[in-house]
């Protein structure tokens, strides 16, 4: 990697835009910072953090990573655009798998394409400030490890690609390469197909407890505990220590009223490219 090289963030006054340029401007003295943005809004965010806006058409031809830091619903348009305008040899990073799965990103023989995505702090991980506790989605204080692939191109600009990510969603703990559709099967099956729904469907039994005159606080803090001591002991941070007969016994109770018989199908390929369409193109549901 050169002592300076350039990085351009497509999208850089939305969400996640503004989360990578915030950090990726802290490393200015290893990289020339294009923030890119066509929305009113967006440049107004990038302007008050004190960034310039540059055209796309400007900044893209002399980049050698370009960020796409775009909802996955736009990416299979906005990348085609970006893709033409990029020099050969030059490193394209998305932050989801879903459009490249979908095979959906636009693509080019003499690029580099690669997926990173960030895996927010884990209560397993131990933080070391109030704030970095406190930082629940990551990229501020709260360390938190990466996933990352390579979908095509040079493993040098995949290990660029990698500590520029590493920057993005600083402080990192731990960056882990695999391959996109492991990603995928991280999200959205892993965590939204069955970790969100099954989270949200407790936020909605805590509401029924309060509901039921319960105490809201103290279902939520004997909820949040609870889990806190389950996953540990289910993922094996507990060394031999195991749930209460009673427990496994309401753990099957659960499976038969809660979950369905046969929900491990969300781990199935066909079902995984039947979530990702349907997520990319709700109006038209292929699940």
């Amino acid at each position: 990697m050169n002592d300076k090289f350039v990085v351009s963030v497509i999208g850089a006054g939305g969400k996640m835009g503004t989360r990578t340029t915030a950090n990726l401007a802290k490393h200015l003295d290893a990289i020339e910072l294009h923030c890119c943005e066509t929305s009113p809004a967006g440049i107004a965010s990038i302007e008050q953090r004190g960034l310039s806006v540059t055209p796309a058409e400007t900044a893209v031809p002399k980049s050698e990573i370009i960020v796409l830091a775009v909802p996955d619903v736009v990416i299979k348009q906005v990348s085609v655009d970006v893709v033409k305008m990029m020099t050969p040899g030059s490193t394209l990073i998305i932050l989801d798998p879903a459009a490249a799965v979908a095979k959906e990103l636009a693509l080019r023989d003499d690029c580099t394409f690669v997926v990173a995505h960030p895996c927010h702090p884990s209560w397993l991980l131990d933080q070391e400030t109030a704030e970095a506790r406190q930082d629940h989605f990551g990229g501020i204080a709260g360390k938190q490890d990466i996933v990352m692939a390579k979908i095509q191109g040079d493993d040098k600009n995949f290990a660029h690609a990698r500590s520029v990510s590493e920057w993005m969603f600083a402080p990192v703990a731990n960056s882990y390469v695999m391959g996109i559709r492991d990603i995928a099967f991280l999200e959205p099956t892993l965590v939204e197909i069955l970790g969100a729904s099954t989270l949200y469907a407790m936020a909605e039994t805590v509401d029924e407890a309060e509901r039921r005159g319960i105490s809201r606080d103290a279902a939520i803090s004997f909820l949040t505990g609870h889990i806190n001591i389950l996953s540990a002991v289910f993922l094996g941070r507990m060394g031999k220590v195991q749930v209460s007969d009673a427990c496994k016994v309401a753990i099957q109770l659960g499976n038969r009223l809660v979950l369905r018989d046969d929900w491990k199908r969300i781990w199935d390929d066909e079902v995984l490219d039947k979530a990702i369409a349907t997520m990319l193109h709700p109006n038209d549901p292929k699940i």
